[in-house]
């Protein structure tokens, strides 16, 4: 009885112990959903043309629910600027996972570099084309999307 109270407590501190965090992969590739809501900071406007900074912040979900780029915070801050019909974005974002260790990507109008990050992401080098989503605008008028990104890299 002794033995089987042993083997029970053994049993049960297993399965209630945190999960030992996944190590990051060095090299793969990901599909993640980032959603984001804005604020507008700062805009010009030169007749029929403008410029806006952007603070922007979300959430980062990998699509299958678990695994690289799952459960993230993510913070950005860039320009747009609006000449005609033509939108440009240019930025940078930080996105932080639940140890605390960061990844710094700059993106354009198509895609996100990832430059570099801390701890698991140090060296960290990649990219991640993206497609935009527009969602309807919160209540106080800040744009929020849905940001669907196909990221491949590798950790040097």
């Amino acid at each position: 009885m002794k033995s089987m109270l042993a083997s029970m407590s053994a049993m049960l501190a297993f399965c209630i112990a945190p999960a030992a965090g996944a190590e990051f992969p060095k090299a793969g590739s990901a599909e993640y959903d980032t959603y984001y809501v804005d604020n507008p900071v700062a805009k010009i406007d030169g007749g029929g043309a403008t410029g806006t900074i952007v603070d922007t912040t979300g959430i980062t979900r990998n699509v299958k629910g678990e695994g690289p780029f799952h459960d993230l915070s993510v913070r950005c801050l860039y320009h747009v600027s609006a000449v005609g019909e033509a939108l440009r974005y240019n930025g940078s974002c930080v996105e932080t996972d639940k140890d605390g260790d960061k990844v710094f990507s700059t993106f354009d109008d198509t895609s996100h570099t990832l430059t570099g990050g801390t701890g698991k992401y140090e060296g960290i080098t990649g990219t991640a084309a993206y497609a935009v989503k527009e969602l309807h605008e919160t209540v106080g008028g800040r744009p929020a999307v849905i940001v669907n990104h196909k990221a491949t890299w590798e950790v040097k």
